[in-house]
């Protein structure tokens, strides 16, 4: 089944959110987030945005993440819910984290922010 132009934006979207380059720069995080995003952290921790926040630093290591399993769901005609499993593979051989994802993204002038994200870490499927 092809995927709706809406869930490849959002898709598109949720894959510049793991962008190192992205991930680095306040002014490209600026124009994803909403300016009361907050993030139930797969550590337990509740994130809320602050303008200038950063996600990595230069020293971060990118990750190497694998989106499966993406859905967008219409909430409204101007929100949708994104879910999704992530695959992170780490250094070491055979060493990887899985995730359960979920973001509720909302469209602001024509232009789509994140509002909420939840990351949920879980065992190998």
């Amino acid at each position: 089944m092809e995927k709706s132009l809406l869930e490849k934006q959002i898709f598109d979207l949720e894959c510049l959110l793991l962008q190192p380059f992205v991930r680095r720069s306040a002014e490209k995080i600026a124009e994803l987030l909403a300016e009361d995003f907050f993030e139930f952290c797969s550590s337990g921790k509740v994130y809320r945005y602050k303008k200038g926040d950063v996600f990595d630093d230069v020293n971060t290591p990118a990750a190497d993440r694998e989106i499966t399993d993406f859905t967008v769901r219409e909430l409204s005609c101007d929100t949708v819910l994104a879910t999704y499993k992530i695959i992170q593979n780490h250094k070491t051989p055979n060493q990887k984290t899985y995730s359960l994802r979920s973001s509720v993204w909302k469209c602001f002038n024509g232009q789509w922010k994140i509002i909420f994200h939840q990351g949920t870490l879980t065992e190998k499927p």
